[in-house]
Order: structure tokens, then sequence, then C-alpha cells
């Protein structure tokens, strides 16, 4: 467990924390995740996170309030993004609540998650608009030695079919990108 000064513990998942982190997902990153699954975005979090739960990490207030989370799942050899890089995993999630955000949360979540991994490389796909040219999470990955692997450009999920799932709902803005960096 490891204490913020901020009143905030970090710990292994629960079964007891799975709504909430299927609503903090929900919040923070919209409906791009559930391609193609019905509307109920939080009744379909909590059905993903009870079979995976077990692969993550929560950032809890004192009051017992998850206000962040991180897992990273099993070892796979496909991939979305046409990579030839054999065994991996991926990061599932790295979800900080706004308001204890640039607080270390998220970079202390995710170094919880990849610290006992060693046996492949872990995929973190950032995605997003763009903003100052790079992904919001550029630092954080900086941190936990993640490097880019492959930049997708911002056609991927045009092409891919996320965008009316997305919080833009079908713009055609394409402003959206795709960015892979692993962790070996």
């Amino acid at each position: 467990m490891i204490n913020f000064k901020i009143g905030i513990n970090i710990v292994r998942a629960q079964k007891s924390h799975i709504n909430q982190m299927a609503e903090l997902i929900a919040k923070n990153l919209g409906t791009c995740n559930l391609k193609g699954k019905s509307s109920d975005i939080i009744s379909q979090n909590i059905a993903e996170l009870v079979n995976t739960f077990h692969f993550y990490h929560v950032a809890v207030d004192k009051n017992g309030l998850v206000v962040g989370l991180c897992g990273i799942g099993d070892v796979k050899t496909d991939n979305d993004y046409g990579l030839n890089i054999g065994k991996h995993r991926d990061v599932l999630y790295v979800v900080v609540d706004e308001n204890f955000q640039r607080q270390g949360i998220g970079t202390t979540l995710l170094k919880n998650c990849i610290q006992n991994i060693d046996d492949c490389p872990v995929l973190y796909e950032a995605w997003g608009e763009i903003k100052n040219g790079d992904v919001n999470s550029y630092k954080m990955l900086e941190k936990c030695s993640f490097r880019l692997l492959k930049d997708l450009g911002t056609t991927f999920y045009k092409e891919h079919g996320y965008c009316p799932y997305c919080i833009n709902k079908d713009k055609n803005c394409q402003s959206c990108f795709c960015k892979i960096y692993i962790h070996e």
C-alpha cells in the first residue's frame, strides 16, 4: 500500500471496488472503449471488470472512494495495431478522477502494475485529441520507462469504426490520434 500526503492509498483492486471503477471509467473515457456494444456504459464496464479486477490497482481516498485505477491484462500474441511484436500485455486503463490529476497518482498506479511484469513487453495505447502535439499522458509514460513504438496518426480510429462511439459522436473530426508506447 502506498500512502500519498493527500490521503490517497494505492491498493490491489477488490470486488467491492468494481462499481466505482466502472463509474470512473465511464465518467472519464466515454463510450469509445465499448465500440459496438449497448448504450449502458456502466453495466458494460462492470461486466468487463468482474472478470479482470484482479489485474488492477486502485487509488482510494480516506473514505474508500476509488479515485484512480490502472490494470495490465494477460499475455496476448495478437493486437489491433498491425504490429508484429509477439507476446505482450496491454495496459487496460489508467484513469484518475479529474479532481486528483497531476499529483502523481496515475504514474504510481502504472508503476505498481508494471513492477512485477518481466515475461514480455507491455503496450500502452495513447489516444485522444491532439494537445500540444503529444498525448496528455506522455510525462507519465516517460517516468514509467515507456517509449513510443508507433504513431498510428489521426485516421486510425475513424478507419476502425470508433467515431460513432466517441464523445464527439461522429463529427468526422479526425482529431484523435493513436500512439502506441512500449515498456520492455
